[in-house]
Protein backbone atom coordinates (compact mmCIF):
# COMPACT_ATOMS: atom_id res chain seq x y z
CA UNK A 1 0.00 0.00 0.00
CA UNK A 2 1.53 3.35 -1.03
CA UNK A 3 1.46 6.42 1.18
CA UNK A 4 -1.56 7.86 -0.65
CA UNK A 5 -3.78 4.81 -0.11
CA UNK A 6 -6.19 4.72 2.83
CA UNK A 7 -7.07 1.31 4.15
CA UNK A 8 -10.86 0.79 4.01
CA UNK A 9 -11.03 -0.25 7.67
CA UNK A 10 -9.08 2.84 8.70
CA UNK A 11 -11.42 4.98 6.62
CA UNK A 12 -14.54 3.52 8.25
CA UNK A 13 -13.13 3.92 11.73
CA UNK A 14 -12.12 7.51 11.13
CA UNK A 15 -15.51 8.36 9.63
CA UNK A 16 -17.28 6.71 12.55
CA UNK A 17 -15.13 8.67 14.99
CA UNK A 18 -15.85 11.99 13.25
CA UNK A 19 -19.55 11.24 13.20
CA UNK A 20 -19.38 10.44 16.88
CA UNK A 21 -17.87 13.74 17.87
CA UNK A 22 -20.29 15.56 15.59
CA UNK A 23 -17.70 17.02 13.26
CA UNK A 24 -19.67 16.59 10.02
CA UNK A 25 -21.39 19.82 9.16
CA UNK A 26 -19.29 21.69 11.72
CA UNK A 27 -15.88 21.65 10.10
CA UNK A 28 -17.47 23.58 7.24
CA UNK A 29 -17.66 26.73 9.37
CA UNK A 30 -13.96 27.04 10.14
CA UNK A 31 -12.84 30.62 10.74
CA UNK A 32 -11.29 32.65 7.94
CA UNK A 33 -8.74 35.38 8.54
CA UNK A 34 -8.42 38.54 6.47
CA UNK A 35 -7.82 42.22 7.04
CA UNK A 36 -10.91 44.37 7.44
CA UNK A 37 -12.14 47.40 9.28
CA UNK A 38 -14.84 47.18 11.90
CA UNK A 39 -18.24 48.48 10.90
CA UNK A 40 -19.01 52.03 11.99
CA UNK A 41 -22.44 51.36 13.47
CA UNK A 42 -23.05 55.03 14.21
CA UNK A 43 -22.97 55.74 10.48
CA UNK A 44 -25.43 52.96 9.64
CA UNK A 45 -29.08 54.05 9.73
CA UNK A 46 -31.51 51.39 10.84
CA UNK A 47 -35.31 51.56 10.89
CA UNK A 48 -36.70 48.99 13.30
CA UNK A 49 -40.23 49.49 11.96
CA UNK A 50 -39.13 48.36 8.47
CA UNK A 51 -37.36 45.36 9.97
CA UNK A 52 -40.43 44.38 11.99
CA UNK A 53 -43.07 44.99 9.32
CA UNK A 54 -41.12 43.19 6.59
CA UNK A 55 -40.20 40.29 8.89
CA UNK A 56 -38.07 39.19 5.96
CA UNK A 57 -36.61 35.72 5.54
CA UNK A 58 -34.29 35.04 2.61
CA UNK A 59 -32.96 32.06 0.69
CA UNK A 60 -29.86 32.88 -1.33
CA UNK A 61 -29.17 30.47 -4.21
CA UNK A 62 -25.74 31.30 -5.54
CA UNK A 63 -24.95 29.63 -8.87
CA UNK A 64 -21.20 29.11 -8.77
CA UNK A 65 -19.48 29.11 -12.14
CA UNK A 66 -21.39 31.93 -13.80
CA UNK A 67 -24.80 30.96 -15.22
CA UNK A 68 -25.79 31.86 -18.76
CA UNK A 69 -28.60 34.39 -19.07
CA UNK A 70 -30.18 32.57 -22.03
CA UNK A 71 -32.73 30.64 -19.94
CA UNK A 72 -34.38 33.94 -19.05
CA UNK A 73 -33.44 36.01 -22.09
CA UNK A 74 -33.66 34.87 -25.71
CA UNK A 75 -34.61 38.33 -26.99
CA UNK A 76 -31.40 38.70 -29.01
CA UNK A 77 -31.20 35.09 -30.17
CA UNK A 78 -31.52 35.74 -33.92
CA UNK A 79 -28.64 38.23 -33.91
CA UNK A 80 -26.60 36.03 -31.57
CA UNK A 81 -26.94 33.04 -33.84
CA UNK A 82 -26.01 35.09 -36.90
CA UNK A 83 -22.82 36.45 -35.33
CA UNK A 84 -21.71 33.36 -33.40
CA UNK A 85 -18.70 31.54 -34.82
CA UNK A 86 -20.79 28.36 -34.65
CA UNK A 87 -24.53 28.07 -35.19
CA UNK A 88 -26.73 27.23 -32.24
CA UNK A 89 -28.87 24.06 -32.34
CA UNK A 90 -32.06 26.08 -32.77
CA UNK A 91 -34.19 22.92 -32.79
CA UNK A 92 -33.38 22.70 -29.05
CA UNK A 93 -34.12 26.35 -28.31
CA UNK A 94 -37.80 27.27 -28.15
CA UNK A 95 -38.75 30.77 -27.05
CA UNK A 96 -41.78 31.26 -24.81
CA UNK A 97 -44.06 34.29 -24.90
CA UNK A 98 -41.67 36.37 -22.78
CA UNK A 99 -38.55 35.04 -24.51
CA UNK A 100 -37.66 32.47 -21.88
CA UNK A 101 -35.99 29.25 -23.03
CA UNK A 102 -38.74 26.63 -22.87
CA UNK A 103 -36.37 23.65 -22.63
CA UNK A 104 -34.44 25.40 -19.81
CA UNK A 105 -37.31 25.98 -17.37
CA UNK A 106 -39.07 28.57 -19.49
CA UNK A 107 -42.61 27.30 -18.99
CA UNK A 108 -42.11 27.27 -15.22
CA UNK A 109 -40.81 30.83 -15.36
CA UNK A 110 -43.86 31.88 -17.39
CA UNK A 111 -46.11 30.36 -14.73
CA UNK A 112 -44.30 32.11 -11.87
CA UNK A 113 -44.23 35.42 -13.75
CA UNK A 114 -47.92 35.34 -14.65
CA UNK A 115 -48.83 34.59 -11.03
CA UNK A 116 -46.84 37.55 -9.71
CA UNK A 117 -44.26 35.36 -7.96
CA UNK A 118 -41.14 36.19 -9.98
CA UNK A 119 -39.16 39.30 -10.81
CA UNK A 120 -36.49 38.94 -13.49
CA UNK A 121 -33.75 41.52 -13.96
CA UNK A 122 -31.97 41.01 -17.29
CA UNK A 123 -29.28 43.68 -16.97
CA UNK A 124 -27.10 43.01 -13.93
CA UNK A 125 -24.04 44.31 -15.74
CA UNK A 126 -20.54 44.44 -14.30
CA UNK A 127 -18.46 47.51 -15.18
CA UNK A 128 -16.12 47.55 -12.15
CA UNK A 129 -13.06 45.28 -12.29
CA UNK A 130 -14.50 43.38 -15.23
CA UNK A 131 -11.97 40.55 -15.03
CA UNK A 132 -14.52 37.74 -15.48
CA UNK A 133 -12.58 35.59 -12.99
CA UNK A 134 -14.41 33.19 -10.66
CA UNK A 135 -12.54 33.96 -7.44
CA UNK A 136 -12.52 37.72 -7.55
CA UNK A 137 -16.04 38.06 -8.91
CA UNK A 138 -17.48 35.71 -6.28
CA UNK A 139 -15.54 37.56 -3.59
CA UNK A 140 -17.07 40.85 -4.68
CA UNK A 141 -20.56 39.46 -5.26
CA UNK A 142 -20.71 37.85 -1.80
CA UNK A 143 -19.11 40.82 -0.01
CA UNK A 144 -21.33 43.27 -1.84
CA UNK A 145 -18.53 45.68 -2.66
CA UNK A 146 -15.52 46.19 -4.89
CA UNK A 147 -12.86 44.62 -2.68
CA UNK A 148 -11.01 41.40 -2.03
CA UNK A 149 -11.30 41.91 1.72
CA UNK A 150 -13.96 42.75 4.23
CA UNK A 151 -16.79 40.79 5.75
CA UNK A 152 -19.46 39.04 3.72
CA UNK A 153 -22.97 40.35 3.20
CA UNK A 154 -24.63 38.11 5.79
CA UNK A 155 -21.88 38.54 8.39
CA UNK A 156 -22.33 42.31 8.06
CA UNK A 157 -26.09 41.92 8.33
CA UNK A 158 -25.78 39.76 11.43
CA UNK A 159 -23.48 42.22 13.15
CA UNK A 160 -25.62 45.24 12.32
CA UNK A 161 -28.91 43.65 13.39
CA UNK A 162 -27.34 42.60 16.68
CA UNK A 163 -25.84 46.02 17.40
CA UNK A 164 -29.13 47.72 16.53
CA UNK A 165 -31.02 45.41 18.92
CA UNK A 166 -33.11 43.68 16.24
CA UNK A 167 -31.62 40.27 17.07
CA UNK A 168 -30.95 39.36 20.69
CA UNK A 169 -28.95 36.58 22.24
CA UNK A 170 -30.80 33.39 23.25
CA UNK A 171 -31.01 32.79 26.97
CA UNK A 172 -31.14 29.01 27.23
CA UNK A 173 -31.49 25.66 25.52
CA UNK A 174 -35.19 26.30 24.94
CA UNK A 175 -34.15 29.11 22.58
CA UNK A 176 -32.49 26.79 20.08
CA UNK A 177 -34.50 28.27 17.21
CA UNK A 178 -33.38 31.72 18.26
CA UNK A 179 -29.77 30.59 18.24
CA UNK A 180 -29.70 29.88 14.48
CA UNK A 181 -30.60 33.11 12.70
CA UNK A 182 -28.20 32.31 9.85
CA UNK A 183 -27.75 28.97 8.08
CA UNK A 184 -25.38 27.70 5.43
CA UNK A 185 -26.09 24.65 3.30
CA UNK A 186 -22.84 25.03 1.40
CA UNK A 187 -20.21 24.93 4.13
CA UNK A 188 -17.81 27.83 4.27
CA UNK A 189 -18.99 30.78 2.20
CA UNK A 190 -17.72 34.32 1.73
CA UNK A 191 -21.26 35.49 2.53
CA UNK A 192 -20.56 34.63 6.18
CA UNK A 193 -16.89 35.61 6.50
CA UNK A 194 -16.38 37.81 9.52
CA UNK A 195 -12.90 39.29 9.18
CA UNK A 196 -12.70 41.68 12.17
CA UNK A 197 -16.37 41.64 13.12
CA UNK A 198 -15.90 39.08 15.92
CA UNK A 199 -19.49 37.89 15.84
CA UNK A 200 -21.09 36.39 18.92
CA UNK A 201 -21.40 32.62 18.78
CA UNK A 202 -25.12 32.56 18.02
CA UNK A 203 -24.66 34.92 15.05
CA UNK A 204 -22.28 32.58 13.27
CA UNK A 205 -23.79 30.40 10.56
CA UNK A 206 -25.04 26.96 11.53
CA UNK A 207 -24.23 24.34 8.90
CA UNK A 208 -27.11 22.14 7.79
CA UNK A 209 -26.70 19.16 5.51
CA UNK A 210 -27.33 19.72 1.83
CA UNK A 211 -30.26 17.31 2.04
CA UNK A 212 -32.28 15.75 4.87
CA UNK A 213 -29.19 14.27 6.51
CA UNK A 214 -28.67 15.48 10.08
CA UNK A 215 -24.97 16.42 10.35
CA UNK A 216 -25.20 16.66 14.15
CA UNK A 217 -26.77 13.26 14.75
CA UNK A 218 -25.02 10.25 16.32
CA UNK A 219 -26.40 6.79 16.12
CA UNK A 220 -27.76 5.40 19.36
CA UNK A 221 -24.69 3.27 20.03
CA UNK A 222 -22.66 6.33 21.03
CA UNK A 223 -25.20 7.31 23.67
CA UNK A 224 -25.78 3.80 25.02
CA UNK A 225 -22.26 2.36 25.04
CA UNK A 226 -20.96 2.67 28.63
CA UNK A 227 -17.26 3.49 28.90
CA UNK A 228 -17.08 3.86 32.69
CA UNK A 229 -19.31 1.59 34.79
CA UNK A 230 -18.65 3.60 37.96
CA UNK A 231 -19.93 6.87 36.49
CA UNK A 232 -22.11 5.43 33.71
CA UNK A 233 -20.22 7.68 31.30
CA UNK A 234 -21.17 6.90 27.69
CA UNK A 235 -18.92 7.00 24.68
CA UNK A 236 -20.80 10.07 23.44
CA UNK A 237 -20.23 11.92 26.72
CA UNK A 238 -16.57 10.98 26.67
CA UNK A 239 -16.22 12.31 23.13
CA UNK A 240 -17.92 15.58 24.09
CA UNK A 241 -15.48 16.06 26.96
CA UNK A 242 -12.49 15.15 24.83
CA UNK A 243 -13.56 17.39 21.97
CA UNK A 244 -13.99 20.40 24.22
CA UNK A 245 -10.63 19.72 25.86
CA UNK A 246 -8.72 19.72 22.59
CA UNK A 247 -10.63 22.26 20.52
CA UNK A 248 -9.36 25.84 20.73
CA UNK A 249 -11.73 28.71 21.31
CA UNK A 250 -13.61 29.51 18.12
CA UNK A 251 -16.24 28.18 15.74
CA UNK A 252 -15.62 24.46 16.18
CA UNK A 253 -15.72 24.66 19.97
CA UNK A 254 -18.85 26.80 19.80
CA UNK A 255 -20.50 24.35 17.40
CA UNK A 256 -19.74 21.41 19.70
CA UNK A 257 -21.45 23.29 22.53
CA UNK A 258 -24.65 23.22 20.46
CA UNK A 259 -24.34 19.74 18.98
CA UNK A 260 -26.93 17.98 21.13
CA UNK A 261 -29.63 20.62 20.80
CA UNK A 262 -28.92 21.01 17.09
CA UNK A 263 -29.33 17.26 16.67
CA UNK A 264 -32.80 17.40 18.23
CA UNK A 265 -33.81 20.56 16.38
CA UNK A 266 -32.69 19.23 12.97
CA UNK A 267 -34.57 15.97 13.52
CA UNK A 268 -37.72 17.95 14.33
CA UNK A 269 -37.40 19.99 11.13
CA UNK A 270 -36.76 16.90 8.99
CA UNK A 271 -39.78 15.11 10.45
CA UNK A 272 -42.22 17.89 9.58
CA UNK A 273 -44.84 16.74 7.08
CA UNK A 274 -45.44 18.75 3.94
CA UNK A 275 -48.90 20.30 3.81
CA UNK A 276 -51.45 18.90 1.34
CA UNK A 277 -50.84 20.10 -2.19
CA UNK A 278 -47.10 20.66 -1.74
CA UNK A 279 -44.93 18.30 -3.77
CA UNK A 280 -41.24 18.72 -4.48
CA UNK A 281 -39.93 17.07 -7.67
CA UNK A 282 -38.01 13.84 -7.26
CA UNK A 283 -34.54 13.13 -8.66
CA UNK A 284 -33.84 16.85 -8.57
CA UNK A 285 -30.55 18.24 -7.25
CA UNK A 286 -32.21 21.31 -5.78
CA UNK A 287 -35.36 19.84 -4.23
CA UNK A 288 -34.04 18.44 -0.94
CA UNK A 289 -32.15 21.63 -0.15
CA UNK A 290 -35.07 23.92 -0.90
CA UNK A 291 -37.54 21.73 0.94
CA UNK A 292 -35.37 21.72 4.07
CA UNK A 293 -34.75 25.47 3.79
CA UNK A 294 -38.48 26.18 3.45
CA UNK A 295 -39.37 23.94 6.40
CA UNK A 296 -36.76 25.72 8.49
CA UNK A 297 -37.96 29.23 7.62
CA UNK A 298 -41.64 28.41 7.95
CA UNK A 299 -41.31 26.72 11.34
CA UNK A 300 -38.55 28.83 12.84
CA UNK A 301 -39.29 32.57 12.61
CA UNK A 302 -35.87 33.37 14.09
CA UNK A 303 -33.97 32.10 11.05
CA UNK A 304 -33.39 35.05 8.74
CA UNK A 305 -31.12 33.84 5.94
CA UNK A 306 -30.33 30.45 4.42
CA UNK A 307 -27.59 30.19 1.82
CA UNK A 308 -27.11 27.28 -0.54
CA UNK A 309 -24.48 26.68 -3.20
CA UNK A 310 -21.79 24.16 -4.16
CA UNK A 311 -21.31 21.30 -4.66
CA UNK A 312 -24.79 20.42 -5.87
CA UNK A 313 -25.58 23.94 -7.00
CA UNK A 314 -22.22 24.51 -8.68
CA UNK A 315 -21.17 23.50 -12.17
CA UNK A 316 -22.49 26.52 -14.10
CA UNK A 317 -19.15 27.09 -15.83
CA UNK A 318 -20.47 25.83 -19.17
CA UNK A 319 -17.45 26.15 -21.46
CA UNK A 320 -18.28 22.96 -23.34
CA UNK A 321 -21.21 20.65 -24.14
CA UNK A 322 -23.40 23.33 -22.64
CA UNK A 323 -26.85 22.92 -24.11
CA UNK A 324 -27.95 19.57 -22.64
CA UNK A 325 -26.38 20.10 -19.22
CA UNK A 326 -27.52 23.68 -18.88
CA UNK A 327 -31.11 23.08 -19.95
CA UNK A 328 -31.54 20.11 -17.61
CA UNK A 329 -29.99 22.05 -14.72
CA UNK A 330 -32.14 25.15 -15.27
CA UNK A 331 -35.27 23.02 -15.62
CA UNK A 332 -34.53 21.30 -12.30
CA UNK A 333 -33.76 24.62 -10.61
CA UNK A 334 -36.95 26.33 -11.73
CA UNK A 335 -39.14 23.32 -10.95
CA UNK A 336 -37.71 23.14 -7.42
CA UNK A 337 -38.19 26.88 -6.92
CA UNK A 338 -41.79 26.60 -8.13
CA UNK A 339 -42.38 23.90 -5.50
CA UNK A 340 -40.82 26.12 -2.82
CA UNK A 341 -42.99 29.08 -3.89
CA UNK A 342 -46.07 26.85 -3.73
CA UNK A 343 -44.93 25.71 -0.29
CA UNK A 344 -44.78 29.27 1.03
CA UNK A 345 -48.14 30.09 -0.57
CA UNK A 346 -49.91 27.10 0.98
CA UNK A 347 -48.43 28.04 4.35
CA UNK A 348 -49.55 31.64 3.87
CA UNK A 349 -45.98 32.96 4.08
CA UNK A 350 -45.48 36.00 1.87
CA UNK A 351 -42.52 37.26 3.91
CA UNK A 352 -40.07 34.73 2.41
CA UNK A 353 -38.02 35.67 -0.64
CA UNK A 354 -35.63 33.65 -2.83
CA UNK A 355 -32.85 35.35 -4.80
CA UNK A 356 -30.82 33.59 -7.52
CA UNK A 357 -27.62 34.96 -9.03
CA UNK A 358 -23.95 34.14 -9.69
CA UNK A 359 -20.58 35.81 -10.06
CA UNK A 360 -21.03 36.82 -13.72
CA UNK A 361 -22.77 35.83 -16.94
CA UNK A 362 -21.58 34.16 -20.14
CA UNK A 363 -20.21 35.08 -23.54
CA UNK A 364 -22.94 34.67 -26.19
CA UNK A 365 -20.55 33.11 -28.72
CA UNK A 366 -21.19 29.37 -29.16
CA UNK A 367 -17.58 28.25 -29.12
CA UNK A 368 -15.84 25.32 -30.80
CA UNK A 369 -16.44 23.20 -27.68
CA UNK A 370 -20.20 23.85 -27.93
CA UNK A 371 -20.24 26.09 -24.88
CA UNK A 372 -19.89 29.64 -23.62
CA UNK A 373 -16.95 31.44 -22.07
CA UNK A 374 -17.18 34.08 -19.34
CA UNK A 375 -19.23 37.26 -19.74
CA UNK A 376 -20.29 40.21 -17.62
CA UNK A 377 -24.09 40.45 -17.95
CA UNK A 378 -26.33 38.15 -15.94
CA UNK A 379 -29.91 37.61 -14.88
CA UNK A 380 -31.01 38.11 -11.28
CA UNK A 381 -34.18 36.23 -10.33
CA UNK A 382 -36.15 37.25 -7.24
CA UNK A 383 -39.13 35.19 -6.08
CA UNK A 384 -41.80 35.75 -3.41
CA UNK A 385 -41.48 38.37 -0.69
CA UNK A 386 -44.74 40.06 -1.68
CA UNK A 387 -45.12 41.61 1.79
CA UNK A 388 -42.38 44.10 0.92
CA UNK A 389 -41.52 43.53 -2.77
CA UNK A 390 -43.30 45.04 -5.75
CA UNK A 391 -44.07 42.82 -8.70
CA UNK A 392 -42.06 44.45 -11.47
CA UNK A 393 -42.08 41.47 -13.79
CA UNK A 394 -39.27 41.62 -16.35
CA UNK A 395 -36.88 44.56 -16.04
CA UNK A 396 -34.11 45.47 -18.46
CA UNK A 397 -33.50 45.08 -22.19
CA UNK A 398 -30.30 43.89 -23.80
CA UNK A 399 -28.37 44.43 -27.01
CA UNK A 400 -25.45 42.62 -28.63
CA UNK A 401 -21.91 43.96 -28.59
CA UNK A 402 -18.79 42.49 -30.20
CA UNK A 403 -18.47 39.63 -32.65
CA UNK A 404 -18.09 35.88 -32.51
CA UNK A 405 -15.09 35.63 -34.79
CA UNK A 406 -12.84 36.78 -31.93
CA UNK A 407 -14.96 35.18 -29.19
CA UNK A 408 -16.09 38.58 -27.92
CA UNK A 409 -19.84 38.39 -28.38
CA UNK A 410 -21.72 39.70 -25.35
CA UNK A 411 -25.00 41.24 -24.25
CA UNK A 412 -25.17 44.55 -22.44
CA UNK A 413 -27.97 46.95 -21.42
CA UNK A 414 -29.78 48.34 -24.46
CA UNK A 415 -28.51 51.78 -25.55
CA UNK A 416 -25.62 51.34 -23.15
CA UNK A 417 -23.89 54.65 -22.46
CA UNK A 418 -26.44 56.59 -24.53
CA UNK A 419 -29.72 58.38 -24.08
CA UNK A 420 -32.49 55.91 -23.33
CA UNK A 421 -30.17 53.39 -21.71
CA UNK A 422 -32.02 50.42 -20.22
CA UNK A 423 -32.11 50.23 -16.44
CA UNK A 424 -29.00 48.45 -15.19
CA UNK A 425 -27.21 47.76 -11.93
CA UNK A 426 -24.08 46.01 -10.72
CA UNK A 427 -24.04 42.86 -8.63
CA UNK A 428 -23.38 44.99 -5.51
CA UNK A 429 -26.96 46.24 -5.66
CA UNK A 430 -28.15 42.76 -4.67
CA UNK A 431 -26.38 43.27 -1.34
CA UNK A 432 -27.86 46.75 -1.01
CA UNK A 433 -31.34 45.33 -1.61
CA UNK A 434 -30.87 42.67 1.06
CA UNK A 435 -29.61 45.23 3.58
CA UNK A 436 -32.53 47.52 2.80
CA UNK A 437 -35.21 44.84 3.22
CA UNK A 438 -33.82 44.17 6.72
CA UNK A 439 -34.20 47.81 7.75
CA UNK A 440 -30.83 49.39 6.84
CA UNK A 441 -31.92 52.62 5.17
CA UNK A 442 -28.54 53.79 3.86
CA UNK A 443 -27.07 50.53 2.52
CA UNK A 444 -24.96 52.39 -0.03
CA UNK A 445 -22.29 53.01 2.60
CA UNK A 446 -21.77 49.24 2.70
CA UNK A 447 -21.84 48.66 -1.07
CA UNK A 448 -19.48 51.25 -2.57
CA UNK A 449 -22.42 53.61 -3.24
CA UNK A 450 -24.40 51.02 -5.20
CA UNK A 451 -28.11 51.48 -4.31
CA UNK A 452 -30.81 48.83 -3.93
CA UNK A 453 -32.46 47.59 -7.12
CA UNK A 454 -34.77 50.39 -8.18
CA UNK A 455 -38.46 49.97 -7.40
CA UNK A 456 -38.21 46.42 -6.07
CA UNK A 457 -38.86 47.17 -2.40
CA UNK A 458 -42.05 48.87 -1.22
Amino acid sequence: MNKYTINQEEHINRRTFLKGVGAFGISAVLPYSANAADLDYDQIDFDSSIYSSNNAQTIIIYLYGGPSELAGNLTNMTEINTQSQNSYPLNEITATTNHFWEEAGGNTMEFLLSNGKMNLFRTCYRIVDDLKSHGECTSQAQRGKDTDGGAGIIANLASILYHKGAITEPTGSDDIGKSIPFVTMEGESILFREDDLNLNSFLKPVAFGSDSDNPYKRNGWFNSHIMNNDTNTTLGQMMDTMAQSFNPEGKIKEAFDKRAILEKFTDEINELELPPGVVYPENNTFSDRLQLAMKLLIHNPYTKVVSMGSPGLGGWDDHSNAIDNYTDRMQDLMNAIAAAVNHMNVEGRSNINIVVFGEFGRNMNYNNSEGWDHGNNQNVYWFGGSDYMNHLGIVGETEITGTGDNNRLYTRPKNFGQAGESYTFQVFSIAATIYRMYGITNPEILTDNNPPISGLLT
